[in-house]
């Protein structure tokens, strides 16, 4: 075999990197669909399906024999206009995205339950961006074909554009267009998370979003950094087009679409590839850095590892219980909910430590009577709780919630030992004379009645003429 018949090095690397990009986009796509997210889902979809191009004619046409090579007549024909119209739904996809923040942030139109017609509107300029738009492209793809398509080795069917005016209005300006729409929502995006970066959570909550202040974060920053990587990317590719098309020629239709309309070039690149190739790529590991390692994709992946039966051999792939495969509707796992309930408990008992003078008082006077063994604990009690306001709420719940029988030996009030009777008594009034509040300590009734407590209450009325 001639030494530029051997198959390149690239026509194997390049498809076990789309294998590996398309598998670690299944997670977000997941994800994104769940959510009903039609410009994160719609950009997943293109970046998979690019990838699947590259697979096959990476192995379709992976030599520079193309006296061997198959004339890709129907598959390039499939490919060159799907390919037309990922040059705008690729920065479309992004429009949508950064609109979807954008319109999260902005308090002056929140509302608690969207109406119908708003719903609607955005409904309508995602589906514009995300499949109007591409669908046009497609459609006016045939305007400007100078030919069918060109082959080259690896990188497989090619679009061959004609040299006129109609080629720049119809293709050329529309990617960079695009994404400066997408700049522009990007950084209103990025100036209204700066202004309320304050109450940022809080506006999520109240503008009935889907996604958590994380995923707000992850989504935008993913957008922003494929946006960074496509808008420069565009501008160069419309100078070099502009400069390999220059000077432009008259229209015709009839010329462009001649007899040689049908005749399929082929070229070899003696193994290299076209760098728009490695975007999808690219666009499919950046997918699973920002999208891969959430909570919920954990999730995903537990459960999948215990329905290929690896739960039987690794306890860390248990079955999942109902609390943490239970999809969209359960949003926090069961460590997010009993960390939740230990910090409401946790606030709870700092209210109800909070002692005042009164409470020191009533200790002291209840001491009477006592072992000193529990006046000893009662005090210890009473001196964690008499540290400032920022320690009050510092009980040992932990070792509480882990071992419930300790409560009973850590009694803080021992009713089998005799004590005395507490008696209060208030008074709610209209006017402003109050009554005051007294403390009897001889109230008690027995000495085996242990500790009682009376609370008397009334109201008068006063009215002044």
């Amino acid at each position: 075999m001639e030494e530029s018949y051997i198959r390149y090095p690239m026509a194997t690397v390049v498809p076990l990197l789309s294998i590996l990009s398309i598998t670690v986009c299944i997670t977000p796509l997941i994800l994104h669909a769940k959510n009903r997210n039609l410009p994160a889902t719609s950009l997943i979809c293109w970046t998979i399906l690019l990838n699947v191009f590259n697979i096959i004619n990476a192995f379709i046409w992976p030599t520079d024999d193309i006296n061997s090579w198959w004339s890709g007549v129907g598959l390039c024909d499939i490919e060159v206009k799907l390919m037309v119209g990922s040059y705008v739904a690729f920065p479309g996809a992004l429009v949508g995205i950064f609109r979807g923040l954008a319109v999260v942030l902005d308090t002056a139109s929140t509302t608690l339950v969207p109406s119908q017609t708003q719903r609607w509107r955005k409904r309508i300029i995602e589906l514009v961006f995300c499949v109007v738009i591409p669908s046009l492209a497609m459609i006016t793809h045939i305007i400007w074909q100078k030919s069918r398509y060109l082959l080259f080795s690896i990188s497989g069917c090619v679009n061959n554009f004609d040299e006129s005016w109609v080629t720049f209005v119809l293709a050329y300006m529309w990617p960079p267009i695009i994404c400066l729409i997408a700049a522009y929502y990007g950084c209103l995006v990025l100036i209204r998370m700066r202004k309320y970066r304050s109450d940022f959570s809080s506006i999520l909550r109240s503008a009935n979003s889907r996604m958590s202040k994380s995923g707000f974060l992850r989504l935008f920053f993913l957008a922003s950094t494929m946006l960074v990587a496509i808008l420069p990317t565009e501008i160069y590719v419309l100078y070099y087009d502009l400069t390999l098309s220059l000077p432009w020629h008259a229209y015709s239709w009839s010329a462009i679409h001649g007899p040689e309309w049908y005749v399929i070039q082929k070229f070899p690149t003696y193994g290299q590839v076209f760098f728009d190739r490695w975007t999808p790529i690219a666009a499919g590991y950046m997918l699973f850095i920002f999208f891969g390692f959430g909570r919920d994709a954990t999730r995903i992946y537990h459960n999948f590892f215990w329905r290929i039966g690896l739960g039987h051999c690794f306890p860390m792939f248990a079955q999942p219980t109902d609390s943490t495969s239970s999809g969209s509707g359960s949003n926090s796992t069961t460590l997010v909910g009993s960390t939740i309930s230990r910090a409401k408990l946790l606030f709870y008992w700092g209210k109800g430590t909070n002692s005042s003078g009164h409470d020191h008082s009533l200790s002291s006077q209840s001491d009477t009577g006592r072992k000193p063994e529990d006046r000893n604990r009662v005090h210890s009690r009473h001196r964690r709780g008499r540290g400032t306001s920022r320690r009050q709420w510092l009980p040992n719940f932990w070792s509480r919630s882990k071992n419930n029988a300790r409560r009973d030996d850590e009694t803080l009030l021992d009713l089998s030992q005799p004590s005395q009777t507490v008696c209060t008594s208030a008074w709610a009034s209209t006017s402003q004379s109050r009554g005051s509040c007294e403390l009897d300590a001889a109230c008690s009734s027995g000495p085996n009645d242990g500790i009682k407590i009376k609370q008397v209450i009334s109201q008068n009325s006063v009215v002044e003429v």
